[in-house]
């Protein structure tokens, strides 16, 4: 999901927001990074609106239709309780058990995280160090989060895959489906490859585990062994494919309140679409590159570039406001 979205990132994306945790940026090499994000996304934001007037994207958020906005906040919030649930699958595959609520509440903060910071320390870690504090193990809590990142990523790919068969979306965005689908794969792939699944989950926890080599092992063999449960990852990708619809509903709802109307399919493969291209970390948060994808992809099905920008940042706004919440759940956690 657009920014934000750990499932997408950048988040919900996210969105939500690379496609496995995101290390904590330290040093030069991390300070260097962000501002290369800061400076891509000032640069995308910068070309977007010497194309599209800020006053015809101010123009249409002005004449807003409360009702769909509404219905967009509960999508979020269903979605959000979706995320939470899979997670609570993943690990009662582990033999673990954790409450829903206490694990939506993670989500929030991770959610939080990724919505406000600039990835100096990910969504997705700060959450699975807080489920491995529950669990009073920090390996195991991480292979919850990275089982099901993999799990997602390839589900976001057949969800745009799926869209397709119920839009008329065109020969360009079929070809980015099929670059989306075959991305998704290969990134699952790569954990199956010992050495590489290894070093994924030492850069990905920026060094945290001590000793590293023994929890770095154990955390591969736990993500091994959770996705070895065939019937609870079934469950859990056919559970992401459905949150990757209640994300196209929010872009949906959001469309319908500007008085755009896009039909769901379209939603469904081009917000897929973006979450995946959000997902490559050169932007803070996916902004810029995000308006820049709503612009060329919904603009495939005529939206007008303004009104395709305006749903961009609404859906920023909407997902932003919706895990403000997250904020104290972290502060009471931390006091806790």
């Amino acid at each position: 999901m657009p920014t934000g979205w750990p499932e997408a990132s950048g988040g919900l994306g996210e969105v939500v927001a690379e496609p496995v945790l995101v290390a904590s940026e330290r040093g030069p090499t991390g300070a260097f990074r962000i501002v290369l994000r800061v400076g891509v996304s000032a640069l995308a934001l910068g070309v977007v609106f010497t194309r599209v007037p800020v006053r015809e994207v101010a123009g249409s958020i002005t004449t807003l239709d409360p009702f769909w906005l509404t219905m967009a906040f509960v999508f979020v919030y269903a979605a959000i309780l979706l995320s939470a649930y899979k997670w609570k699958l993943l690990l009662e595959a582990r033999g673990y058990s954790l409450g829903l609520g206490r694990l939506t509440r993670h989500y929030f903060v991770g959610l939080f995280f990724n919505d406000f910071l600039p990835t100096s320390v990910g969504g997705d870690v700060v959450r699975a160090w807080d489920a491995g504090r529950d669990l009073e193990d920090a390996p195991e809590g991480a292979a919850s989060v990275i089982a099901e990142r993999l799990v997602a990523s390839f589900a976001l790919g057949v969800t745009a895959a799926l869209g397709l068969l119920a839009a008329d979306a065109g020969p360009r965005a079929a070809i980015a489906v099929v670059v989306v689908l075959v991305a998704s794969a290969a990134f699952v792939a790569l954990f199956l490859w010992p050495a590489r699944s290894a070093a994924m989950v030492r850069g990905a926890m920026g060094g945290r585990f001590d000793p590293a080599a023994d929890s770095v092992g154990r955390c591969v063999h736990a993500v091994n062994d959770t996705l070895r449960s065939r019937g609870r990852v079934a469950a859990v990708f056919a559970l992401s494919i459905a949150f990757q619809v209640l994300v196209a509903l929010v872009n949906w709802c959001i469309f319908r309140a500007l008085g755009a109307p896009v039909t769901l399919g379209a939603c469904v493969v081009f917000t897929s679409i973006i979450s995946a291209v959000t997902m490559v970390p050169i932007s803070i948060s996916g902004h810029g590159v995000r308006e820049a994808g709503y612009a060329y992809f919904f603009g495939l099905v005529g939206v007008a570039s303004a009104v395709a920008v305006s749903a961009s940042l609404l859906f920023f706004a909407v997902v932003a406001i919706a895990t403000l919440p997250g904020a104290a759940f972290f502060a009471i956690g931390r006091r806790s």
